[in-house]
């Protein structure tokens, strides 16, 4: 289901309000500099998007300033709360793609999918990849804590 029905399949090409909120500050926050203009255009435009979200979970690249990666077992609403995480988050490319959901759900929902939790737009993010192997905490604004 789409919250917002700007991004319905039949809906206009157009950012939603939702992708504005979230995805444009969390692309622009975490991605590299080099990189955000095409993901901000490939996530923004509906006939586009699946395309986009299969290249970006190819390539993931985030800028290390911003990231680091979570040591396996870390209990990941731990992680986030302590750093101000609400108890809802925005979920980017997952079945959820697009949804507000809790945070607990969205990290179950991560621990079986690839995507991205957005926690604070351009602020506080979560990634996890294929596998386990591959999950970071996207946060900037202030150092990195260690996991």
């Amino acid at each position: 289901m789409y919250l917002d029905t700007e991004f319905a399949p039949e809906g206009p090409q157009e950012m939603s309000t939702l992708s504005v909120k979230y995805e444009e500050p969390t692309i622009r926050a975490f991605f590299p500099p080099e990189k955000r203009e095409k993901y901000v255009r490939l996530f923004g435009k509906s006939n586009r998007r699946p395309d986009g979200l299969k290249k970006f979970h190819h390539e993931i690249i985030f800028d290390p300033k911003w990231s680091a990666r979570i040591e396996p077992g870390a209990d990941v609403v731990a992680l986030l709360s302590a750093r101000g995480a609400p108890g809802e988050a925005y979920l980017i490319g997952t079945s959820k793609d697009r949804s507000i959901v809790p945070l607990e759900d969205a990290v179950v929902l991560l621990e079986k999918e690839s995507g991205i939790l957005v926690c604070i737009p351009g602020r506080l993010a979560c990634y996890c990849g294929p596998g386990r192997e591959r999950r970071f905490i996207l946060e900037r604004g202030s150092p990195h804590t260690p996991l």
